[in-house]
């Protein structure tokens, strides 16, 4: 466990584990120091053999300056990756083929880990609490599994891969939804990303500019305070 005392919210860092199916999953939870939490957030991150752990830039630097803002945010480690339990990351034998396909077996199970994260972070800071998703890359398409029955949750889509993995779903789902993406992003063309998002059927912001390709490496805190303002207004909306 460690202290954040950056401006803001003092922020508690808690080590955390909690079940995936028979599996156990290494996160950490940050949450304000004094003051009960006004929501909740779970980080879904990039692919296992992209980056995609809780030392990430982007799910670290949201997590905490959410905590910050007062919202108890998850960040974990997806199964096999880090301390999580499960089959070992192998990415000698996965990375070639990943790169021709942008897919590797068994990958979209990762979203069962997304909703345990979902389930825990819920029981942990109160289930009667707003509750927001919040994907970055890879793991912006495992969110529309991950939604728990009766929830409503806002939904955050960072760097979302839709050239390269399933979006469907989201064209159904009638939940508030910020999409951050870069001009220049190699995963998304711009001008597809407009017109699938124009599609969506609830509320809804687009943010795109430069930001770092695919990386956001500077642009961390920008994106959370993007990420904060938005949750407010939303969660403010429903009151």
């Amino acid at each position: 466990m460690s202290l954040l005392s950056e401006p803001g919210r003092p922020v508690v860092v808690e080590g955390v584990r909690f079940p995936s199916g028979r599996f156990r999953l290494e996160g950490e939870l940050a949450y304000p120091e004094a003051d009960e939490p006004r929501g909740v957030a779970v980080l879904a991150g990039p692919h296992p053999l992209l980056g995609g752990d809780l030392r990430n830039n982007v799910v670290r630097v949201v997590g905490d300056r959410l905590a910050r803002r007062g919202i108890a945010a998850l960040r974990f480690n997806y199964r096999g990756v880090g301390r999580s339990e499960g089959p070992a990351v192998d990415v000698a034998q996965h990375l070639a083929t990943f790169w021709q396909t942008s897919h590797v077996p068994d990958e979209r199970d990762l979203w069962r880990d997304v909703r345990a994260a979902v389930d825990f972070a819920r029981q942990a800071a109160g289930a009667d609490l707003p509750l927001a998703l919040i994907g970055y890359s890879f793991g912006c398409s495992l969110l529309p599994l991950a939604i728990p029955d009766g929830a409503r949750p806002a939904l955050v889509l960072i760097a979302p891969t839709l050239d390269k993995h399933d979006y469907t779903a989201f064209l159904s789902l009638e939940l508030p939804i910020l999409g951050v993406a870069s001009e220049d992003d190699f995963a998304t063309d711009a001008g597809r990303l407009r017109e699938w998002f124009g599609r969506l059927p609830g509320p809804k912001r687009l943010i795109v500019k430069r930001l770092d390709n695919h990386f956001f490496r500077n642009h961390e805190a920008w994106l959370a305070e993007e990420i904060g303002n938005f949750l407010e207004d939303r969660w403010n909306d429903a009151t």
